[in-house]
């Protein structure tokens, strides 16, 4: 281990230290306790609302103030507010049924959430500020103290995160943690009593060999290649809208986002056009739109021309819809849309998870052939079916995986606050939002009262031939 590594090291464990003696002696926090300390970390986020927006356009030089203020400021604030109303009813034991007949004999059994005690979060740069506060509703919700890394890949944000946290709270019941790989990788591996991750399956990979170490549990939002389908006898200028508006947002650079879009075989030549018009309707201007969001990283500008010129060149049809080609895409700044169509599925536009703005489409003969295909692929962390009815809508409801869904758009779902959100398989694991948060953040502890009979004074030893025999009678009930 270098010095430097040393160094990082202490200083994060101090900081862990001083969270977790924080806990111990303040072992469950009231509920006034956890309503103040939600309630500041609301005002901040509405003190310094210009002061974010600012940051953002600093780090990513083109993003729409209106998808700043809803990614960033709105989102946020309404899970922490949701959290603010409801944390005294989360609080409260959850009965359950005492095995009969124990509870005609004055039995009872609940559940008692108790809080873990520190919880880590990994925040990544698409989503900076959300990512950072939206898991704190659940883990302040639930009593819990809370240790931050931002990422070093948006450092005007991340900078400012951290005086927004030291402003609002001491460090015993929020740090935050600046750095870069090092750090990050130093973070990972800390014996917290929860992780929360969001990023990519590669790193994660990374985050849950160093959790395990310590046996941290880990909660994982991968993202993945969320399928849109459309159903058919679809109105296609609605699906075109819905997967352009879902997909172009943030440049593509969300979890959710519709990552690849299906079309009955037929339809595809009209889907193609309105996707067309839309986008056009959409970015008159497109790259040079102030709505369309730069591709935030060189490297990913890079690794989004390589997936469109490896899928050109085995066979799929590609359209850069503001014009140019494939070869200059890698230079490009913003990186503009495309549509890739009919791409191989072992091309890295299929395999892996595009984030940005290239759009493969597929065209399915049925709907059973349409999850046939999904099923070749990892499970996605949502599923968007457009135009489907009832009978689809079921249908594709039980015979599909997903980490949710939302009917007729898209990234509906996970604004929802009552839905738990997260993914499954290689697009995570572990849910949170709302009370799910809150559940999430908590030690689940089962509770059991002796009735005032004393049961299992009988199944005590000595043992007695009479004590088996009844075993069998009720084994045979």
């Amino acid at each position: 281990m270098t010095a430097a590594m040393s160094g990082i090291d202490a200083e994060l464990q101090v900081k862990l230290a001083r969270l977790r003696d924080a806990a111990i002696a303040e072992p469950y926090p009231e509920v006034a306790v956890r309503r103040d300390r939600i309630r500041r970390a609301i005002d901040q986020l509405i003190r310094n609302e210009q002061r974010i927006l600012d940051a953002l356009m600093a780090d990513f030089g083109n993003r729409p103030e209106a998808l700043n203020l809803l990614t960033d400021v709105m989102s946020p604030i309404r899970s922490l507010k949701d959290a603010l109303r409801n944390v005294q009813r989360w609080m409260r034991p959850e009965k359950r049924r005492p095995e009969f007949p124990m509870g005609l004999i004055g039995a009872r059994t609940y559940i008692f959430d108790q809080p873990l005690g520190v919880v880590g979060i990994v925040s990544p740069w698409n989503a900076p500020v959300a990512l950072a506060f939206t898991p704190l509703a659940g883990v302040l919700a639930a009593g819990n103290r809370a240790m931050i890394k931002p990422s070093e890949l948006v450092p005007n944000v991340s900078d400012l995160i951290a005086e927004m946290i030291a402003s609002a709270f001491d460090e015993s019941e929020v740090a935050v943690a600046l750095g870069g790989v090092d750090v990050a990788r130093a973070f990972t591996a800390l014996p917290f009593d929860h992780l929360v991750f969001t990023g990519g399956a590669g790193t994660a990979r990374a985050v849950m060999k160093a959790a395990a170490e310590h046996l941290v549990p880990v909660t994982l939002e991968l993202g993945g290649k969320s399928p849109t389908i459309i159903a058919p006898g679809a109105d296609l200028a609605y699906a075109a809208n819905k997967i352009l508006t879902g997909k172009f947002a943030n440049a593509g650079q969300v979890c959710m986002a519709p990552d690849f879009a299906l079309v009955q075989r037929e339809a595809l030549p009209g889907l193609l056009a309105q996707l067309r018009a839309t986008a056009q309707r959409m970015y008159p201007a497109f790259e040079r739109s102030p709505d369309f969001t730069r591709v935030h990283l060189p490297r990913q500008r890079e690794r989004l021309a390589a997936m469109v010129e490896e899928a050109q060149r085995r066979g799929a049809t590609v359209e850069i819809l503001s014009g140019g080609s494939v070869a200059e895409l890698a230079r490009r700044d913003p990186f503009p849309p495309v549509l890739v169509v009919n791409a191989p599925l072992d091309t890295a536009v299929m395999r892996d998870e595009v984030f940005g703005p290239v759009l493969p489409v597929f065209a399915y003969d049925t709907l059973p052939d349409a999850l046939a295909m999904l099923r070749g692929l990892s499970r996605p962390l949502a599923l968007y079916l457009l135009g489907a009815n009832a009978a689809d809508r079921d249908y594709v409801l039980k015979h599909s995986h997903a980490g949710g869904m939302t009917f007729d758009d898209v990234m509906l779902h996970p604004f929802m606050q009552d839905l738990p959100f997260g993914g499954v398989g290689e697009s995570g694991m572990g849910r949170y939002l709302g009370h799910d948060g809150f559940k999430a953040f908590s030690n689940r502890k089962g509770v059991a009262h002796r009735p005032w009979f004393d049961v299992t004074r009988f199944i005590a030893p000595p043992f007695k031939p009479s004590l088996s025999r009844a075993l069998r009678r009720a084994i045979r009930l």
